[in-house]
């Protein structure tokens, strides 16, 4: 009687703890796991302990413990260790065991009839993701890998002032929207930020403000969908250009967690067109994020946690292409290349002194001496900057930077006129007056498309770009 009680026990417990791993409390579920071994060490050697002890540990990120106990699982008949093992070699880059385990798995879930944590259509959706990018992955030349801490591990990015710059979020301008953010860029010109910040929700989605020509930065507004399409889109960099956007995703694109990807913004109307992929070896199976370009000395940066450095991350700095070059489909190091299982191996050596002398500018950025204030300053990347009319070699686009000018001004007007009437509002909740709000509300925000639009239309006519 004594030892069905005791069984009973421990039958309760494992399903406590299987319950626990399906709601994603790895902590608390390990933690049973192990007491229920110091009560029976015979439970060890059972398969759903080394099932659910193998799922604890691949979701801690201990992936070699995980794998021992995965395939004691799966030796023992358990078939939902398939799914986890799968994810195994798909972190590995193994991808066709992967579709093989994922098979299993879902040759399992039929004979049982169980739905046995996340999906698994999901899973082959990026396995499908990271086959086909392998298939082209870009040729670059990787000169530095730096590990670093998780947090603010952007500051380690060497940028001039031409790229813009990465804020923590203390110094973020805006203080009622830096408490969820992670990190913000803010171009050179010092009037466009963009960061992500989690939605009521949870949702994190991209934001972006600009600062008026008075000094005051404009109610933040979130941007369109299209960038939106995964739970957390965040990591956002706008090249100096005002089009060409820089962001981390773990949307219907990703081939698991952060992926990078680059949306172009529609200069006439300021609407982001659909993002893409930027594909291998950027991106992996692990979280890849903040991807920046440094367009004076012609390098990137980024960062990923596939080298499973614990608390660290991995940041790499490659010099940029002009134009993308893939590595041939056949070439019999592409999944080396695609890890960046060696990133020296990516380079040339007879250009060593090449990269030693990038790696030296890139030390050197941070020491130029602070720029003088002038009476106004519009970024045309490369480090150069207009701050007057007669900066500009194109006519047309001198004449566009007045339009950008008069409509910044137009909306110092708008925004003047709100405040007052918000003022207003507060003491007589007249409907007149909340009319007129609404109605200058819509009419900053129209102002807010023309002022971008504007903006990129006097980069692409000085710089001869269609």
């Amino acid at each position: 009687m004594l030892g069905s009680c005791v069984a009973s026990a421990q039958a309760d417990i494992m399903e406590n703890a299987r319950q626990l791993v399906n709601e994603g409390d790895y902590w608390k579920a390990s933690q049973l796991l192990k007491e229920a071994v110091a009560a029976n060490p015979k439970v060890a050697q059972t398969a759903q302990y080394n099932y659910l002890a193998g799922a604890c540990e691949f979701e801690s990120g201990n992936y070699a413990e995980a794998k021992t106990l995965l395939q004691a699982a799966k030796g023992k008949g358990s078939g939902p260790a398939n799914l986890y093992l799968g994810r195994l070699s798909f972190l590995d880059y193994d991808f066709d065991t992967a579709t093989d385990f994922y098979g299993e798995f879902k040759r399992h879930r039929e004979k049982s009839r169980q739905v046995v944590g996340e999906t698994v259509e999901e899973l082959e959706r990026q396995l499908m993701i990271a086959e086909n990018s392998l298939g082209r992955v870009e040729n670059i030349t990787v000169i530095d890998s730096i590990a670093v801490p998780f947090e603010n591990f952007f500051k380690a990015y060497r940028l001039p002032r031409s790229a813009g710059r990465l804020l923590t979020p203390d110094e973020m301008p805006i203080e009622e929207h830096s408490s969820g953010a992670v990190m913000a860029f803010v171009n050179e010109g010092g009037d466009f930020m963009m960061w992500g910040e989690p939605d009521s929700v949870g949702n994190v989605r991209l934001m972006e403000s600009l600062r008026l020509t008075d000094g005051v930065w404009q109610e933040p507004s979130a941007t369109s969908d299209i960038l939106g399409k995964g739970r957390y889109n965040d990591y956002p960099f706008m090249m100096p250009d005002g089009v060409t956007l820089y962001y981390a995703s773990d949307g219907d694109e990703s081939m698991g967690g952060y992926d990078i990807f680059v949306a172009t913004r529609d200069a006439s109307t300021g609407e982001y067109l659909l993002p893409q992929n930027i594909g291998m070896p950027f991106n992996s199976p692990h979280d890849d994020f903040m991807l920046a370009i440094d367009e004076e000395n012609g390098v990137g940066w980024w960062a990923t946690d596939r080298n499973l450095l614990g608390d660290k991350i991995t940041v790499y700095v490659y010099v940029v292409n002009e134009l993308r070059r893939n590595y041939d489909p056949d070439d019999e190091t592409l999944l080396a290349k695609a890890r960046l299982t060696d990133y020296r191996s990516t380079q040339n050596p007879a250009d060593r002194d090449k990269y030693e002398g990038l790696l030296s500018a890139i030390s050197k950025i941070g020491e130029e001496k602070p720029a003088k204030k002038e009476e106004f300053s519009f970024p045309m990347g490369n480090g150069v900057r207009y701050t007057a009319y007669s900066d500009f070699k194109n006519a047309k686009a001198r004449e566009a930077m007045n339009d950008y000018v008069r409509a910044v001004n137009a909306r110092i007007g708008t925004r003047k006129k709100l405040k007052g009437l918000r003022e207003r509002y507060r003491v007589n909740h007249a409907d007149n007056v909340k009319d007129e709000i609404l109605q200058l509300e819509r009419q900053e925000e129209k102002q807010n498309g023309e002022i971008a639009g504007f903006r990129s239309e006097v980069y692409r006519l000085e710089k001869g770009k269609r």
